[in-house]
């Protein structure tokens, strides 16, 4: 009976330090999203990594860490927008996320260029684009170019306008530019194009 009730309680114990740390990363993933949308960039770039960090090795190419890879860039590069850390610094902080997954946030397609929006390339539709920038449109964070598996055309550009759309893929590369106004230049490889419900 007491091997029972050991079990049993070893058992709840268990469930409750899951419970716990679920609770824990639910309140980190909510003052996450809380200190990107303020713009807040030194908390978003710590709980990005802590969150990234968590996530065990056999998830590593999941749709979570690709989220909190890109999220651990731009909050990157809004430190660097603020001059709290330098070129060379940032992008030692991001060069080993290339070869690994990324996932961007939901963006609307537009056939004009635009920030935050996803437009193509001056080379066609088979590469898209994306100007990520801060709210007010002052600050430019990222240029982002997206190579998708299966091609848009110019025609799948068009019928998708005002939609939103999730992009990802492979990070190929990833550099620092500018040096009056610094962001990073992304290049996605085997990109994905999922469309986002309202």
């Amino acid at each position: 009976m007491k091997k029972v009730l050991s079990v049993i309680l070893l058992f709840m114990l268990a469930c409750f330090f899951a419970q716990a740390q679920s609770l824990t990363d639910d309140q980190k993933w909510d003052s996450l999203i809380s200190s990107l949308e303020a713009e807040d960039w030194m908390p978003a770039n710590q709980l990005s990594l802590s969150l990234l960090n968590s996530i065990p090795a056999a998830e590593q190419n999941g749709n979570q860490a690709a989220m909190l890879r890109y999220m651990y860039i731009l909050s990157e590069s809004g430190l660097m927008d603020l001059g709290k850390v330098d070129k060379p610094e940032a992008l030692k902080k991001v060069i080993g996320f290339v070869g690994k997954p990324i996932m961007l946030p939901g963006h609307p397609v537009s056939v004009k260029q635009g920030f935050n929006s996803i437009t193509s390339t001056s080379n066609g539709a088979d590469t898209l684009f994306v100007t990520a920038a801060n709210k007010k449109a002052t600050s430019i964070f990222a240029f982002e170019y997206i190579v998708l598996k299966q091609k848009w055309t110019d025609a799948d550009l068009n019928a998708n306008a005002g939609k939103i759309w999730r992009l990802g893929g492979i990070l190929k590369s990833i550099n620092v530019e500018g040096n009056m106004f610094k962001r990073f230049k992304l290049l996605i490889d085997e990109g994905t194009a999922e469309e986002q419900q309202p």
